[in-house]
């Protein structure tokens, strides 16, 4: 199926949640989900509150394959105060947040695809995952017997990523050639090169992947920067990576936005989001000459 990714604020809830684990056998897993919301609907019912959303669970940790993942399962309900030790769940107040989120419709074992498209969107739209993976079962087993009726929502927290980026489906030297193209195309230029491969090998022997440092700067922005600051020539000569990949090429620069931010020169700010402007040009640049992906 196809996965439209959304990129939205979340509002602050009130969640009760609950510490449970899944079995690791994909066989049951619907049968440990069904069980867990029944189990979060109890303990809401018994405490008096009131259910305001679909129940959820986050996975805490990274677990191996062949181990019971630890997960807690939860629900939005109206404030209310604490529970008890005894019923073995809590009411805590989430902050609202940036979340990547997606559907998938069908059996839990094929929940794979939207991870997957989920990662895809992160490698190519320059956000990073800030914390685990909620599943929100908006149609759940308790709900439908039909497992291709299921529709169970993926919530991943993110914020903007430290480097300007896309990822390339394309060998090294084919990448390489590419970006310079794009530069000139965005009115940037290189003003310095460095193989950092070839470098560490012949320094200290150690082997790396492909991969390229160029400095990059826009020479009209550079003085305007230099004129307001003279340090700013250590945050507008970019360095930007042209590195292998196990799936093709990874191109990435530094955020200038970012960096201006620890300094204290208002007039470095407009500078530095114009130049951020014409990376993601040339960036762009790049993605829409990638092939179509098949």
């Amino acid at each position: 199926m196809e996965y439209r990714i959304a990129l939205v604020e979340s509002a602050p809830e009130t969640v009760l949640r609950m510490a449970r684990r899944l079995r690791p056998d994909p066989g049951l897993l619907g049968e440990d989900i069904a069980e867990g919301m029944r189990e979060v609907t109890r303990v809401v019912q018994q405490a008096g509150l009131v259910a305001s959303g679909a129940p959820t669970i986050t996975f805490r940790d990274d677990t191996l394959q062949g181990e019971a993942a630890a997960v807690e399962f939860g629900v939005a309900v109206e404030p209310a105060p604490n529970l008890g030790p005894s019923s073995g769940a809590q009411v805590v107040v989430l902050p609202g947040t940036l979340v990547a989120r997606t559907c998938h419709r069908g059996s839990y074992r094929d929940l794979a695809a939207a991870y997957q498209a989920l990662q895809e969107w992160l490698r190519d739209s320059g956000y990073r995952p800030i914390g685990p993976p909620t599943e929100a079962y908006l149609i759940g087993p308790d709900e439908v017997t039909d497992a291709r009726r299921l529709l169970t929502e993926i919530r991943l927290p993110v914020a903007p990523a430290a480097t300007v980026a896309v990822h390339l489906d394309a060998p090294f030297e084919e990448a390489v050639r590419r970006t310079r193209d794009a530069l000139r195309g965005a009115e940037l230029a290189v003003i310095a090169e460095v193989d950092l491969q070839a470098t560490l090998r012949e320094t200290i022997g150690e082997q790396i992947e492909n991969y390229l440092l160029l400095g990059v700067c826009d020479p009209q922005l550079t003085y305007r920067a230099l004129s307001a600051d003279r340090h700013a020539g250590a945050m507008f000569s970019c360095g930007l990576v042209v590195r292998s990949t196990d799936t093709g090429t990874q191109v990435e620069v530094a955020d200038p936005e970012l960096l201006v931010c620890v300094t204290a020169q208002p007039g470095l700010r407009s500078v530095a989001g114009e130049l951020r402007r014409r990376l993601a040009a040339a960036l762009a640049i790049l993605r829409d000459s990638s092939p179509a992906r098949t």
